[in-house]
Parts: C-alpha cells; structure tokens; sequence
C-alpha cells in the first residue's frame, strides 16, 4: 500500500474535499469548544487532510483532556509552548486561529460537518485501495475496501436521530409483519415472538430428544415463503429428505425407508416429494465444516440468493480445537452471532446438552447444561430446550408430548409450551394450551 495518500489522491480522477467543513469544525471549536458533540460522531485527527487543522484539533483534544478552557487565546498559548513537529514546513500561529473563528459561521451545523470530514476520508480511502489495486494484493485489497465500505455505511449510523429514525421504522415494520420469523407453532411464538433479525437462536437437548426433527420442521415450514439455508453435519440431505416429506404426509419413517408402501401410499409420497422440489430451501450435508466455512458459505449464497435464516445442526459437531472445547464454542457461537448481525437474518443453532443431566431426578434441562460454554448462553437471544418427559418416565401423563422450555429469552418472556410428537412421522404438531399460565407456574 502506498504510504503517501495525499501525492496519490492528487492523481486520483475523483476525490473528495473536506476542507470547508474541516475549517467549519475547527473554527467552530475555537468559538464554542462542544467536543462532545464532534467526538460523537467519530472524528479523529487522521480524517483532516489538512495538517494544520488536523493539529490544532489535536490539541483542542489534549487541552478539553487536561481540562484547560478553550478558545483563540488559550488554544495559541497551548501551541506555542508545545514543540511542533520538525518534520513540517509550517507553523501554526495566532492568524491561523483567528481567521479561522471569523470564517466560521457557527457551530448549529457541527456535527454534519464532522461527519462530512469523516466520509471524504473514508471514501478517498476506497478510492486510494481502487488504484493501488494488482494481482499480488487482490484479495486483501478486496477486504479493505469492504471494511471501508461498511465504515462508511456505519459513518451516520450512531447518532441518536438515526436510532431514533430507525426505531420508528422498526416499530412500523413489526405492526404490519410482525416480530420475527415464526417457527410454525403458534404457541411457541406467542412465547418468543419468532425469530428476530440479527438473532442468534439455540435449541438444545439430550440425543434422542428430537431437536434436529424439530429444527427440520421449522426449516420447512419457513421454507414455503422464505429462503432458508440448513446446514445438516450429521445427516445427509436424502434422510433430510425422507423425514421432511414423512412429516407432511404422516406416513411411518420405518415404511418408507422399508420400500412398504401400498400402492396408494406410494402415489401420496411420490407427490409431496415432487412438491418438495419447489421449496425455497438449500441443505449443506458436508461433515466436519468449520464456523469460518460456514460464514464463507453463507455469505456467497446470500449474494447469489437473499437469505432469511439459516440452521446448523449441531454445534459440537462442528470442526474445532476439542483440546480447547470451552473457549473454542464460544468462539463459534460469537462468530455466528456476528453473522447474524452482518446478514441480518436470524441463525438457529442446535446443540446437545452434557450427561448431567441424566444424573438427576428431575431431567429438565437448565441453562448450566449447555454443554461445555458458559459463552453460548451469554452470546445466545434466545435459548430453548427440547424436552420428553416419556422417554425417562414410561408412566408420564405427558405421553406423545414434547415441552419446548425457553429458557432466555433477550427480547421476551420465558416459559415453556408443550406440543404433540409423533417420532414415527418424525414430526412435531402444535396444540392449545395457555402459554402464559405456565410461564408463571416455570418461575
């Protein structure tokens, strides 16, 4: 990368000029010091592209630190005692300052002129990438002027107007589409909300439970309106397959897969299986698939193909340094978690729960059974368990019926709902219940 930015941009066809507001900002700072409010908007002295303001707001900064008052008189006394760089040709002196202060034209518009300096650097930055541009240095290049980029989006996204612009959007859009994603079960939702944007989502049980059927049936109910990326690193796409299309015509696993079908049988499945070929949904069944493999995939297909959500099932199947299993899931759940953020969809993240579960009498998972990461609860939105209380206790009521147990939940209540499961269609079905009456009886 070429060091001498301000030669180069010179050369450049298209730059972008800052000076006025960069004389704006100073001046104004000269005449009423509101620092804060420059500050606010992410300025640093290495967004001038005049050296003599950018040192005299250097040391508006220092003298605002050392709590000394500012204005011209004090600001040419700071100077002068201070030892200015010897690398420069030029010197700041009280004219500087005072033409400064008689340029300006107040300080109402400070924080546009702030931000205006801001832009004309970053966007001068791109540009200076752009140029520099070869073959040795593509790909990194690339990155660059994509961290620019986003820089640059992010340039006048912090200020308390666009937070509260964007939450009056925010507000309008849940009235007319609602919260989040809806799971396809109504209680469920009730409880939750659905699945936000930007939402790291676990579902978390002991094998057999039924999570990953479970995580399938969401994947296929959202799958009719919406693009969905499921990322299977345990079964292959064809069992997906089977299950997803069992669940929908009620017809047994163990038949289908036993080629037992009756002839009229064969006609039902032969259709939902043809009906499957138009659903909007793409599944990954490669083993041992890294968390930056996954970002990288999701990240391609969302640019071929917007997507709404993603599920990976499992988390401690994925590809990682076992010998460091705490510290080593919780950085896949962060990873995950800022690529929620960055493609705004919502990620459901299954993972299994650890066997101390099986030492209780009570088998009900909590939050500390999440197995080996404290940091999945912490970087988690929402974390629900999946729980059969028949599979421990033949004699339950509760035959035929799975509790689905949120257990956080960062934008909602908490609780817990039950719905029927048929295993044998691999299938979870909603019923009526009163979700908030057992939320208070879960506390």
């Amino acid at each position: 990368m070429i060091t001498n930015k301000k030669t180069i941009y010179k050369e450049l066809k298209k730059t972008f000029d800052s000076i006025d507001s960069e004389r704006s900002v100073v001046g104004g700072l000269l005449i009423d010091p509101c620092l804060d409010r420059v500050l606010g908007t992410g300025l640093v002295s290495n967004d001038f592209s005049n050296d003599k303001l950018s040192y005299i707001f250097c040391c508006i900064i220092e003298m605002t630190d050392k709590k000394m008052p500012v204005d011209i008189l004090t600001t040419r006394d700071y100077i002068n005692l201070q030892e200015q760089p010897k690398s420069i040709s030029w010197a700041v002196d009280f004219q500087d300052l005072a033409f400064l202060t008689e340029d300006c034209i107040g300080i109402d518009n400070i924080e546009v002129y702030a931000t205006h300096i801001r832009t004309c650097r970053i966007s001068n930055d791109i540009e200076l990438c752009k140029f520099n541009i070869d073959y040795d240095n593509y790909q990194e290049t690339v990155d660059e002027i994509q961290k620019l980029e986003n820089e640059l989006l992010d340039s006048d996204e912090n200020s308390m107007r666009n937070i509260v612009s964007k939450t009056i959007d925010y507000i309008d859009d849940v009235t007319v589409n609602g919260t989040g994603l809806s799971s396809g079960f109504e209680s469920l939702d009730a409880l939750t909300s659905g699945f936000r944007a930007g939402s790291l989502n676990v579902l978390a049980g002991r094998p057999s439970m039924g999570k990953s059927t479970l995580a399938l049936n969401i994947a296929n109910h959202l799958s009719s309106s919406k693009n969905v990326l499921f990322f299977s690193l345990e079964m292959s796409q064809v069992q997906l397959m089977l299950k997803m299309v069992s669940s929908e015509t009620n017809l047994p696993m163990h038949k289908i897969e036993r080629n037992q079908l009756s002839e009229n049988e064969e006609q039902i499945f032969y259709e939902k299986l043809a009906q499957a070929g138009n659903k909007n949904m793409s599944i990954v069944d490669r083993g041992g698939l890294s968390v930056k493999d996954i970002s990288s995939m999701a990240k391609k297909m969302n640019t071929d193909r917007k997507l709404d959500v993603i599920l990976i099932d499992y988390l401690q199947i994925m590809r990682y340094d076992k010998g460091r299993e705490i510290s080593e899931l919780g950085n896949i759940t962060r990873e995950l978690k800022y690529l929620s953020k960055e493609l705004q969809i919502p990620i459901l993240l299954l993972s299994q729960l650890s066997r101390g579960v099986e030492s209780r009498e009570n088998k009900r998972p909590y939050m500390s059974d999440l197995r080996s990461s404290g940091e999945i609860e912490q970087d988690a939105d929402i974390v629900m368990f999946v729980y059969r209380d028949e599979y421990y206790h033949k004699d339950t009521p509760d035959i035929g019926l799975a509790e689905l147990i949120v257990a956080k939940n960062r934008m909602g209540q908490i609780g817990f709902v039950k719905c029927e499961f048929h295993g044998d269609y691999s299938k979870f079905k909603d019923m009526e219940i009163d979700i908030y009456g057992l939320s208070d009886k879960s506390k």
